[in-house]
């Protein structure tokens, strides 16, 4: 029996109101994320003049969420409103106190995101979705044109990423195109044949713009320096410091090695794993344990999310909505060149039915090793149950809008982690294969963490990093390149997985502690689940009053 929240306050609803309002009409692409489709045919306003308007914007809310009446309000009143206040902060944080805008954007990456969600979620007629498309795909150069202001201070490798993200979307333009030949009447098709025509001149205006008139001069700098990032952790609140966070990753880099190791002279039967090449061994044996096929890989997909799914239900781990479903499909081909191995993609909000899409892409060199057996099942805790799917289709059944904008990712991608570790403990899929791809992955997040902090902190430069991504997890340069171009963009983002699993296990101890008796793991797994991707600062003061009202509610029952 869950707590039941309360939105009672009229000053609330009016503030929270205006603020989603105004929010999802400036951000259409995350309205359509959202579920909310009134502006599917939209792009974000853009550049210079765009970004100071909204930060009087989110002045201007922050002060009428801070000037509600705290002892007026409900709990889940306070807790929305604790949240969206760190939530503009945030967002402060980056557009005016860093001014990151003055950077550039990647526009055309934007572009392709907004084009891709109406595309790939099946939410309307396909009719309706192209129409939306096609209005966006209009909007396209003058996107472009005002977003030039963007770039005042851009640094070579951002520059040089914005460019690979102009010359690719292009192509997916083009597959969608023919995509739909067959399946929109012809005047449609020619609709979007003429806005898609007009949108790719746009992108080479665009693309010789950035290459002549800025990659000439840019050079400046994009990680946030020892300052920069204190400040990041600072508004982040999350109780850790920067040598504390780096220090959890090299205790995981090292405890999951030393498991690497051991078991593979366990899989192995060797006595000593680290001076015979063992791990690589059975690394080796691991990707060729394998379905025959991309079909049964499929099956074996399916079969490791029902098993999950069926884990948590009859283990208690945690209540599993009625209305949910997730869907595993192969990846049309459309989209095939976007995802090389696979990509999931979450259920809106709004829709009474919270069903995920698993795509999982076919090999174009029929690979059968692709995807292990191993590897699958640890996708399916961490994609599926009890990983995001299952928190975030969870999380959409809570009454408050507001906390659709609550996307903690130490607190999402700390559940996904933590799943692994504990439906372990609980004795699920514990063979020695699949324990040995579960610290693969571990050593692969203890590894980006040390990177991030490193890079962001200047104590590494970029080659350093990508050596060290290829030491330690043996991945090819190419792919350790890639992902330190990632890392470069998005400062601080690589720490979550690890850092939120550990203050994730900080707060379940102190309410075991507080609750004794009364405390049980799938009350508090449903207190994470049902409550929404909160900052864990609000976790921390509100978890506690949460599970006192819903122990009450229970004892009610």
């Amino acid at each position: 029996m869950f707590y039941r929240a309360d939105y009672s306050h009229p000053g609330f609803k009016s503030v929270s109101d205006l603020f989603y309002r105004e929010f999802v009409s400036r951000n259409p692409v995350t309205a359509s994320w959202m579920g909310d489709h009134q502006f599917d045919g939209h792009l974000p306003e853009i550049g210079a003049g765009a970004i100071e308007h909204n930060i009087s914007f989110l002045r201007e809310m922050r002060h009428n969420f801070s000037s509600l009446p705290e002892n007026e309000l409900s709990i889940d009143e306070r807790i929305d409103r604790e949240a969206i206040l760190q939530f503009i902060d945030q967002q402060l944080f980056w557009d005016e106190d860093l001014c990151r805008w003055k950077l550039g954007r990647d526009l055309a990456m934007h572009i392709g995101d907004s084009i891709f969600l109406l595309f790939a979620r099946d939410y309307a007629p396909l009719t309706d979705r192209v129409q939306s498309i096609i209005s966006r795909l209009r909007a396209v150069p003058a996107f472009l044109m005002e977003g030039r202001t963007l770039f005042q201070q851009v640094p070579a490798l951002w520059g040089e990423i914005f460019l690979d993200s102009a010359r690719n979307l292009p192509n997916f333009i083009d597959t969608v195109e023919d995509s739909i030949g067959r399946q929109v009447p012809a005047a449609l098709h020619n609709d979007y044949k003429n806005a898609a025509s007009e949108a790719k001149r746009a992108l080479a205006e665009f693309s010789n713009w950035l290459k002549h008139a800025i990659m000439p001069k840019a050079g400046h700098e994009w990680s946030l320096g020892p300052n920069g990032f204190q400040a990041l952790l600072a508004g982040k609140k999350l109780g850790l410091n920067q040598n504390e966070i780096l220090d959890l990753g090299k205790k995981v880099l090292q405890t999951a090695g030393e498991r690497l190791e051991n078991l593979s002279c366990l899989i192995l039967g060797v006595a000593t794993g680290s001076a015979t090449g063992a791990r690589a061994e059975v690394q080796k044996k691991i990707r060729n344990h394998a379905p025959k096929s991309f079909e049964l890989s499929l099956e074996s997909f399916r079969d490791a999310l029902n098993r999950s799914r069926a884990f948590v239900e009859t283990s208690g781990f945690a209540t599993v909505p009625e209305r949910e479903e997730l869907e595993v499909i192969e990846t049309p081909d459309f989209m095939s060149h976007l995802i090389p191995f696979s990509a999931y993609i979450g259920p809106e909000k709004t829709a009474e039915t919270q069903k995920g899409t698993y795509l999982l892409t076919r090999s174009p060199s029929a690979d059968s090793s692709r995807y292990n057996y191993a590897d699958i099942i640890n996708c399916a805790i961490h994609e599926g149950y009890p990983g995001h799917h299952l928190q975030l289709a969870a999380q959409n059944f809570h009454p408050g809008r507001m906390r659709a904008f609550c996307e903690s990712m130490e607190l999402i991608e700390g559940w996904a982690s933590y799943c692994q570790n504990q439906v372990r403990e609980l004795g699920f899929e514990t063979s020695p294969e699949s324990l040995f791809a579960h610290a693969t992955e571990e050593v692969f997040d203890a590894a980006r963490l040390i990177t991030d902090i490193n890079l962001q902190t200047r104590t590494w430069n970029f080659n350093e990093a990508v050596n060290f991504l290829m030491e330690q997890t043996k991945i090819d340069k190419n792919s350790a390149m890639a992902e330190v171009k990632r890392q470069a963009q998005y400062p601080g983002s690589q720490i979550s997985g690890l850092a939120g699993e550990y203050l994730l296990r900080q707060v379940k101890q102190e309410l075991q502690h507080q609750f004794k008796g009364d405390f049980t793991d799938r009350a508090f797994h449903d207190l994470v689940l049902y409550q929404g991707s909160l900052p864990f600062v609000t976790i921390r003061s509100y978890y506690p009053e949460l599970m006192k009202a819903t122990i009450k509610e229970q004892h009610r029952g």
